[in-house]
Parts: C-alpha cells; structure tokens; sequence
C-alpha cells in the first residue's frame, strides 16, 4: 500500500523542497487541485510542475466513490473503492464536520456486534490511502475533525495511522 512517506520521496526525486511537498500534500489532503496554485506555481521545481497533473490523477484513483447512502440523522456512509478494487467504509457524521475513516480492509478482531470482522483482515492500508479518504470526503463537503473507527482495528495499523 502507497505511504505518504513514499510520496515525499517521489516528490524530492522531482526536486521538490520540504515545503513544496507540504504545499503539494496539503493541497490533496484538503481536496484543493493541484493546478490552482497559478499564482504560486512557477515557484515549484519545473520536473515537480510538470508532473503535478499525473500526480494528481494517481492520488485522486487512491480512493474513488462507489456509493453513498444518507441516513436521516445527517451521517452519509461512503462505499470507497481502493485503486486495487479492494473496498472500505467512510462515514460522513453529523456533527462537527467530522469523518470517520477506515484502517484496514476488514479487520482481524471479529467484535460480535460488527460484520467487519467477519470476513478477516484482507489488508493494511497505506497512510495515503487514509488520507484520500479524507481528501475524497472533503470534495463532498468540509471535513474538520478525522476519527478512525471505520473498517478495521486502527492500532492494527499504527504505523500508517501515525504518518
């Protein structure tokens, strides 16, 4: 699974700086398009500008919109599908602009109240599969706060939790 770390590995190859591979994060993480930035682009490495719309097209393919069903209460669950066909659960809730996103595909812990777990754990996510579900959400509407109670245990998955 793609970790952010990578990213930012992929972004320094392009000669991207520390802070043009915050500017470009954060730009996807907060659903903003790449090429927005006009006023701020020509301070980007030329290889890392021309680069920015694959970049982007790979990122937003990270997490796509399969379904989504509203619930009376205000919460949407989003059926995400993961660039490997694989698929996760995201939840719009309510209050505070939050959203709940998904750690693993499945989950080994089998909790009796949840289907999740019925299946097994299939696999990890990579944080930058983590972060497009956030990044997906937010092209619906603002996202403020991020818990991570979806798909899976997330302290099964620290690492890519923690990046």
């Amino acid at each position: 699974p793609l970790q952010i770390d990578t990213l930012r590995q992929r972004l320094r190859a392009l000669g991207a700086k520390p802070r043009h591979e915050a500017s470009v994060l954060r730009h996807w993480a907060c659903a903003l398009p790449q090429q927005q930035r006009s006023a701020r682009q020509d301070v980007l490495p030329r290889a890392l500008r021309d680069a920015l719309p694959a970049l982007e097209a790979e990122l937003d393919a990270l997490a796509t919109l399969r379904a989504e069903h509203p619930a009376a209460d205000g919460s949407a669950r989003l059926l995400v599908a993961l660039a490997d066909g694989q698929t996760v659960e995201s939840v719009l809730l309510p209050r505070a602009e939050g959203l709940c996103v998904s750690t693993q595909v499945g989950c080994a812990v089998g909790c009796r109240f949840c289907m999740t777990g019925q299946g097994g754990l299939l696999r990890q996510l990579g944080s930058a599969e983590i972060v497009a579900q956030v990044a997906l959400a937010r092209r619906r509407r603002a996202v403020r706060k991020v818990v991570f109670m979806g798909m899976g245990e997330p302290a099964h998955n620290l690492d890519a939790v923690l990046e």
